[in-house]
């Protein structure tokens, strides 16, 4: 009571104001005035913050103190939205809901639409070649629940645990998840410290059945009953259907998939390969930005998912390499294809805006555009040799393509406007009235002539004259001199001094047609165009799956393209356990390297026998790049896509793994070596013998002896229990001996020669183990002082030869390598060198 009494203290426009920001607390409420977006008390200063715009003052509060207020201008909106979205904001727009000019009193306002970063329809906020799911979950089990409300598409999951949530979030690259209040801390915490991620926890538990029943209809069958998964689904689209009030929003498709049924990428291997972002988050450098050969956004967006997600059905990956090779055996289809797709609009998105009532004529236009280029498309494929059409066969339904296509030639305007008022959407002949109606409002002046010369020849009153004025409105003017020319059913309305005036039935019927023609054209216009778009939205399940089609073949053909462009070959997929690659190469590195410079390099790994391979090899000399390249090699080949190498035969890999490079989480209180040693645990609890296992450098965050051991005890666990097939690099060269007592492990090393000091990486991995890691040669190459190298230098020798540190103590370190060569004695009696300081001068090159 006492805060509605507050209320009425205001102005109705803050009453208003006030009414709206009550029904959406949570969001930055952009609220309609004139031609400005104003924003009020703290979501004024909020965004003055964010967006760094002028702060000012408007009225005062019931105590007397001001009110901030900022604005931004309506027809600019878009582009502030965009920015608080990708700061995890969420923003209602309260609209004037009538003409100001036709209202007394204070214009109606009501909130139309709430924008979050993980619900958006509008093409400025979204990101035309990625998917924007919204991400719930909830439940135990934990079910997951994404919904991408562009598409209209539904996809469900059961989580084995947190580490799977973590992965399905990142693998799905949502900006927004809702966590049920029933989910741990820990998950919450974890997702909460993902850049860009906005996290919501809302009150989980039972599903919603009405929501589901909406919006889901007879799709509802689709979601398992009592279950988690049907929980995170009712949450994500409760909280989809409160964003847009008033409509009634429909999903269009649902999936409800096991994710064991694909190939399994945690969200630490979708970093450290880098499949679809760099470690520092952009697009290029990662292996989505190599291999994009795609020409539209649904393809693109289509082969992302297919990256993050590669398949296990062998049968299905070999339909897809049919698909690449049919295009690389016939390019000019190829071409033609790629270039008709190239001005394809997003049919995709299209079709959903105008399920959801929002779609505008321009956006009608594009669907027209998309039908046309679907049907020469199709028409390439039926006239290309068969073994192009056969894997791309049933592309376009022509029976119901053209109907469609007919409706929007007949009804839609050529080039029709962005907003329906605008006027000119519909084709002159669709409707008589509409035709008469733009007539008079845009040709009156021509009907009045007309009129008037039909007058004159009907009586014969050659100075007979059609005027207006604001009293009469039309009327007809005769002068005195021809009166008694006058028709009867002329009415006499007023006498002037050389004349009279008349009005007739047909001028005040045509006066009010012509004062109204406007304003009812322009509501036939939006009337004829609402039935047109509902038409539309009738047909989105097939239109939909055509659009699917289309970006099939997008993805098809500009994999071919890149195939041929970059000398990929297409890869055997069976069922073995055997991953042979023949001059493979990493996809990323050689596109950023000079042209014919990349080393590509033969991998054998069999599941069978030879199944863990220990790397050995300077630094900079190319493991990693080896390790990785295969690891990205196994997810294209699963994928559907074509691989760099000369031949590749992947046997079924149902996960990948890595363990990769130095990182810490500080923020958690996690070390390098804990965040190491959690990856190293998850590893040796999920993967299974048809894993890949990429490890580089495990156990360098501790002691020498704490690393060996551990990197010693993982490998042999790997090897003996796992049984996986793996790949470890190392600096421990000591681990090479593994080879020595299990059948199953062999030694690599990457090969580099030394000149004099200087050390010339080949990056060609050959068979056998290295026992130095040519770390001083690399530090001069890194640019660390020559004093400094020298010093090393020195050091480095004399600890070689067996003489303790320069304090006197022990080096604790194995004292010989894999090789047998003498490396540091544990408990050496020698004495010092006579004297350092002449030992590292000695080192100096004096020319350098």
């Amino acid at each position: 009571m006492a805060r509605a009494a507050k209320k009425k203290s205001y102005t109705p426009v803050m009453q208003q104001y006030l009414a709206a920001k009550d029904a959406y607390p949570d969001a930055v409420l952009f609220f309609r005035l004139g031609d400005f977006y104003e924003m009020f008390f703290d979501d004024a200063m909020v965004v003055a913050e964010r967006l760094g715009i002028t702060q000012t003052f408007r009225g005062k509060d019931p105590n007397g103190a001001k009110i901030p207020m900022a604005g931004v201008p309506h027809h600019a909106a878009s582009g502030y939205i965009a920015r608080l979205l990708q700061q995890g904001q969420k923003v209602a727009i309260c609209e004037q809901m009538a003409d100001p000019s036709t209202v007394k009193g204070v214009v109606p306002r009501e909130v139309v639409r709430v924008i979050t970063p993980g619900l958006c329809l509008e093409e400025e906020n979204l990101d035309a070649f990625a998917d924007n799911y919204l991400v719930a979950i909830t439940g135990s089990p934990l079910g997951l629940a994404a919904f991408e409300l562009s598409t209209g598409d539904l996809r469900a999951c059961t989580l084995e645990d947190d580490a799977a949530a973590l992965a399905e979030v990142v693998r799905l690259g949502c900006r927004e998840v809702l966590v049920g209040s029933d989910v741990a801390t820990g998950l919450k915490d974890a997702l909460s410290s993902f850049d860009g991620l906005s996290v919501r926890t809302l009150e989980g538990g039972s599903a919603d059945e009405g929501v589901l029943h909406a919006m889901l209809g007879e799709l509802e069958g689709k979601l398992p009953a009592e279950s988690s998964v049907r929980s995170a689904a009712a949450m994500a689209l409760a909280y989809a259907a409160s964003s847009q009030p008033g409509v009634q929003l429909r999903v269009q498709r649902v999936g409800v998939y096991d994710r064991r049924s694909y190939l399994q990428l945690d969200e630490v291997a979708i970093r450290n390969l880098e499949l679809v972002r760099t470690l520092g988050g952009e697009k290029k450098g990662s292996l989505l930005h190599a291999v994009d050969g795609t020409v539209t956004a649904m393809g693109a967006r289509l082969l992302r998912r297919r990256l993050t997600q590669p398949l296990l059905d062998v049968a299905a990956i070999r339909r897809r390499h049919a698909q690449v090779e049919a295009f690389i055996q016939d390019g000019a289809t190829r071409e033609g294809a790629l270039g008709a797709l190239r001005d394809l609009p997003d049919l995709e998105r299209l079709a959903t805006r105008a399920a959801a009532g929002v779609a505008s004529p321009r956006d009608l236009g594009a669907v027209r555009q998309a039908l046309q280029t679907a049907l020469e498309v199709q028409a390439m494929l039926q006239a290309a040799p068969s073994g192009v059409e056969a894997p791309l066969a049933a592309l376009v339904d022509a029976d119901f393509v053209r109907p469609i296509l007919a409706d929007l030639e007949a009804t839609l305007n050529d080039e029709p406007p962005a907003l329906v008022r605008e006027g000119g959407v519909i084709r002159a002949g669709v409707s008589a009235d509409l035709d008469e109606d733009r007539r008079l409002s845009e040709h009156a002046k021509d009907v009045l002539i007309e009129i008037e010369a039909r007058e004159r020849q009907r009586t014969g009153i050659a100075s007979l004259k059609i005027r207006f004025n604001k009293v009469f409105g039309y009327f007809i003017e005769v002068t005195k001199s021809n009166l008694n020319s006058v028709p009867d059913e002329y009415v006499r309305k007023q006498t002037i001094a050389n004349g009279e005036r008349f009005i007739t039935d047909e001028l005040a019927e045509l006066q009010d047609r012509i004062e109204l023609a406007d304003s009812r054209a322009k509501k036939l216009e939006a009337a004829l165009f609402e039935g047109l778009r509902e038409r539309i939205a009738e047909a989105l399940g097939p239109l939909r799956r055509l659009a699917g089609q289309l970006a099939s073949v997008d993805v098809a053909a500009g994999n071919a393209l890149v195939a041929q462009r970059h000398a990929y070959c297409r890869p055997t997929v069976d069922e073995s356990r055997i991953i042979d690659v023949k001059a493979g190469r990493h996809a990323v590195v050689e596109q950023l390297v000079d042209a014919g410079s990349f080393v590509a390099n033969d991998v054998f790994i069999d599941g069978e026998g030879e199944r863990l391979l220990v790397l050995t090899g300077p630094n900079m000399a190319g493991k990693s790049t080896v390790m990785r390249q295969v690891a990205l090699i196994v997810v294209l080949a699963q994928a559907g896509a074509y691989v760099p190498a000369e031949a590749a035969r992947i046997g079924l890999v149902d996960r990948v793994f890595t363990r990769i490079g130095a990182s810490d989480n500080l923020g958690g209180g996690q070390s390098t070596f804990m965040v190491e040693m959690r990856e190293a645990a998850e590893i040796l609890r999920a993967a299974s013998e048809r894993s890949l296992v990429v490890l580089d450098e495990l156990g360098r965050g501790t002691s020498t002896y704490d690393g060996l051991a551990i990197a010693w005890s993982i490998a042999e666990h790997l090897h003996d229990v796992v049984q996986c097939r793996a790949l470890f690099a190392t600096h421990y060269h000591e681990l090479c001996e593994l080879a020595e007592v299990r059948t199953g492990v062999a030694n690599f090393t990457v090969a580099a020669k030394e000149y004099g000091d200087d050390v010339v990486f080949l990056h060609s991995l050959v068979r056998g183990a290295v026992g130095r890691s040519y770390g001083v040669a690399v530090a001069r190459l890194a640019g660390v002082p020559q004093v400094v190298l020298a010093r090393a230098k020195a050091m480095l020798q004399a600890l070689e030869s067996g003489a303790p540190l320069p304090s006197g103590g022990h080096a604790r370190v194995r004292p010989v390598d894999a090789s047998g060569t003498p490396q540091l004695e544990l408990f050496s009696t020698r004495p010092p060198p006579p004297s350092a300081v002449l030992e590292t001068l000695a080192q100096i090159d004096v020319d350098r």
